[in-house]
């Protein structure tokens, strides 16, 4: 009998764990009603290039699978599900590590059960991989400050905060 309460702990332990380990990440949305997984997904035909591998995000309600797509030649760097549990937000990078300064960033939306680019809406590529959110729904992104001037010591940055709610219809769909 204490086998069986085993597994299922080391079986619970596996999934929450990070892409470092695993290659996979996964977090119930806030209100529970949602689970996400992001898993790598290594290149059919090559599968010794690291350079080509791709990943896959899936979401999950009532043990059935709400949405999925794949991310051919990216990687996930951050992923986070916004405070309302209406958008799942992810930063990439380059599998093959092409534009190591920027990050593209994509959302998946509950409501239509899209996956949508979010740099259509920033005003300049996301720098920074890290994601941040403020309630309900607000994603703090560290973009190119495209009207700044150039200097050589760093990209000219700055904070936009994007109301997914009210913006995520004027992001382009992803088909």
């Amino acid at each position: 009998m204490k086998i069986v309460a085993i597994i299922p702990a080391a079986f619970l332990a596996f999934v929450s764990a990070r892409g470092d380990d695993f290659d996979v990440w996964s977090a119930p949305s806030p209100n529970k009603a949602f689970f996400a997984a992001e898993r790598r997904i290594p290149d059919a035909d090559m599968l010794q290039r690291l350079d080509l591998d791709g990943f896959r995000v899936v979401v999950f309600a009532d043990d059935k699978v709400y949405a999925r797509r794949d991310f051919p030649l990216r990687l996930v760097s951050d992923i986070k599900w916004s405070p309302d549990s209406h958008f799942l937000l992810f930063t990439t990078a380059s599998s093959g590590g092409h534009s190591p300064w920027h990050f593209k960033t994509f959302v998946f939306c509950v409501s239509d059960r899209s996956f949508r680019d979010v740099e259509g809406v920033t005003g300049g590529s996301v720098l920074v991989p890290e994601v941040r959110f403020e309630p309900p729904d607000i994603v703090v992104l560290t973009v190119h400050d495209t009207g700044a001037p150039e200097s050589d010591a760093e990209m000219p940055s700055k904070q936009v905060r994007i109301p997914l709610a009210k913006m995520s219809h004027h992001m382009k769909r992803l088909r």
